[in-house]
């Protein structure tokens, strides 16, 4: 009797960015403009106005900031996945993990991440919400780690 103990998958690396700042962000939900991919021949990964997606029968996992220079920290800053429909948000039981600022810091970021397996295509918006200010193209970005 034999195992197969060993897969090998070929992984392409995707870095998701911003081409300019994108300033006069109001304190209500605002989807973050991505705009650029840089990556590496034959990947899966596409962005059509800000909705970036993921193509199906392949493993990603991505990590990412967006960095925002606060006028105001009355609230939290949120950072959250939406559906290709910008109202549905897509939590971590769908594999995606938002991030949070809290409000007494003016400019920071925190991590957002996540990690699927779409067996149809996969699009989403990433959004800021509970913050206004400029989201800075210096800093923010995703890199997304595709295998298959």
């Amino acid at each position: 009797m034999s195992y197969l103990t060993y897969q090998s998958h070929t992984a392409r690396f995707i870095q998701v960015t911003m081409a300019s700042d994108q300033t006069g962000i109001g304190d209500t939900s605002t989807t973050v403009e991505f705009d650029t991919i840089t990556a590496d021949s034959g990947h899966g990964v596409s962005i059509s106005s800000n909705l970036i997606t993921l193509s199906a029968g392949k493993h990603y996992w991505g990590f990412g900031c967006v960095v925002m220079t606060r006028t105001s920290t009355n609230d939290p800053q949120r950072v959250k996945f939406f559906e290709s429909d910008g109202t549905t948000e897509l939590l971590p039981a769908d594999g995606f993990f938002d991030s949070e600022l809290p409000d007494t810091n003016n400019t920071d970021s925190r991590v957002i991440q996540f990690s699927v397996s779409p067996t149809s295509n996969l699009s989403f918006y990433v959004k800021t919400q509970d913050a206004d200010g400029d989201i800075e193209s210096d800093g923010t970005h995703i890199i997304i780690i595709e295998m298959s």
